[in-house]
């Protein structure tokens, strides 16, 4: 059979409908092979619903998951089925109808290969067979089906796939996403009816933060076709009904209401689907953001390596960071820090700054090795990062008045990317001003020498309560750090000391 299709064209496939089965060969005669006239593959038996070959049935060009693109001849649709009725697919070419089909075996996940890894632990699988005597389909109980079929066009499934029908149970959608750290949330009441006509899932009480959710089908991501993990199909609906990119929070954080829902139609996926966001609180400003990853904590809550953010003076909800980081080593951030703990954790925010990346398990990363900066807007839902800039400001640039203030007078330092440091000279005797450029105003991202061999940060320092300014506790200035001219202050971000050579 993969020799055959590995040749199936427009052409062949009409070659093949010379022997198709017709409303008078006997078989099938329920059906009325007459009422589609559009070509493609479509879903055709009485489990669908109907003796007739409805246009509603029509299956929507298939996306390999692993390319992230349309694979030619693959198919999918999502449909519902009566259980013990027949089913079958339907190729039809300008009037010339072909019947498709396969003995559908349970096929369990194989625990010891790597490309099922992200698999459910059983789907309905055959190999593809055509023509007057392919058997009819039959599923055990009513529900909502993804049927994915390729007719490996291009002859590279290996002999663990090849030309195939796969059926998945989708009747059980869930959410996965900000609400509960990529893990599963279903129906809530659970959906125990089935119908093309509407199916809706609800999800009350969801809380959504900057990475968003998707529509899943359970607590898994995409089927895979062949053992080499070449063609995948996605299980999940993102935004736009697509795998590729999470669902927003239309209202930025907050508690939502959410629902799916279900109506069979022709066409792509968005056809079928659709959704409803209502907000019904907004969520409470954090006052705590960490980093976690490889080399921040070793992906361990609750650890030393653990970086607590500063805060942005008078900006809630803000945080700001500057770090080494190694292009390919992942982390993430989180509002708590506790022990095993995943359920603030996030990694990009709805609005992104287009230089923002991520691996393939989620993470963020860096597009280089070097000291970057990012800054965390929640009440705004964006995050930026941008190649890290030091410069001083205020008395120590020489500069007389309020002029000293101003940033186009600011003395900018040098940045080691190799050994992730950053150096600022004192022009002139006085207090040493210090901040990387942010997403914010300088000063909401500065810092000095604690002189005591480490940084302090403006928003992690608070003066104590007989201070003249303790009413501002969370916003007042940093102590003053006077330096001569000439003097060099080395920081070591990761490492958090501050050098200073007077």
């Amino acid at each position: 059979m993969k020799r055959v299709f590995y040749v199936l064209g427009a052409t062949a496939l009409m070659v093949l409908s010379l022997a198709s089965c017709n409303k008078n060969n006997g078989k099938d005669s329920d059906i009325n092979w007459d009422a589609v006239v559009e070509d493609g593959f479509y879903v055709a038996g009485e489990a669908t619903g109907s003796s007739d070959i409805k246009g509603t049935c029509v299956m929507t060009a298939g996306v390999n998951e692993v390319t992230k693109e349309s694979r030619e001849g693959m198919f999918e649709k999502y449909i519902v089925l009566e259980g013990g009725k027949e089913f079958y697919l339907i190729y039809n070419e300008a009037g010339k109808k072909v019947r498709y089909s396969a003995e559908l075996k349970e096929f369990q996940t194989p625990s010891d290969n790597e490309s099922y890894g992200d698999n459910p632990e059983s789907v309905l699988k055959g190999a593809l067979q055509t023509g007057d005597t392919a058997p009819a389909m039959k599923v055990a109980k009513t529900g909502l089906y993804h049927i994915v079929l390729d007719i490996n066009k291009s002859g590279d499934l290996d002999a663990a796939g090849g030309a195939q029908i796969v059926l998945l149970d989708a009747s059980n959608f869930g959410v996965r996403g900000d609400m509960n750290s990529w893990g599963f949330t279903a129906s809530d009441p659970a959906v125990t009816t089935f119908s093309n006509d509407g199916i809706t899932w609800t999800f009350k009480g969801q809380e959504l933060a900057g990475n968003g959710f998707k529509f899943a089908t359970g607590n898994y991501w995409k089927v895979t076709l062949d053992d080499a993990g070449k063609v995948k199909a996605e299980t999940s609906l993102g935004k736009d009904f697509l795998p590729k990119d999470n669902i927003p929070a239309s209202d930025g954080a907050g508690i939502y209401d959410i629902t799916l829902t279900f109506k069979l139609a022709a066409g792509s996926f968005d056809k079928s689907f659709s959704m409803t966001l209502n907000q019904t609180a907004k969520s409470e400003l954090p006052t705590e953001m960490y980093m976690i990853g490889a080399a921040f904590g070793n992906w361990t809550f609750g650890s030393e390596g653990i970086v607590r953010l500063p805060k942005t003076p008078w900006k809630d909800g803000c945080f700001v960071v500057t770090r080494f980081f190694k292009a390919g080593e992942g982390f993430k951030f989180s509002t708590i820090n506790e022990p095993d703990n995943w359920s603030k954790a996030f990694a990009g925010r709805a609005n992104n700054s287009e230089n923002i990346t991520f691996d393939g398990d989620g993470n963020v990363v860096v597009p280089s090795d070097g000291l970057w900066t990012i800054s965390i807007n929640i009440p705004d839902d964006t995050m930026t990062l941008q190649a890290t800039e030091i410069a001083i400001t205020g008395p120590c640039t020489g500069i007389e008045g309020d002029d000293m203030w101003k940033l186009e007078n600011a003395i900018a330092g040098t940045v080691d990317n190799v050994n992730g440091t950053a150096t600022v000279t004192a022009a002139a005797d006085g207090d040493l001003r210090v901040y990387c450029k942010s997403a914010f105003d300088w000063w909401q991202h500065e810092f000095k020498p604690d002189g005591e061999g480490g940084i302090m940060y403006r928003g992690l320092w608070t003066p104590a309560e007989d201070a003249g300014n303790a009413g501002e506790k969370d916003n007042a200035e940093l102590p003053a750090f006077n330096v001569i001219a000439g003097s060099k202050v080395t920081f070591d971000f990761n490492a958090g000391t501050a050098v200073v050579n007077r």
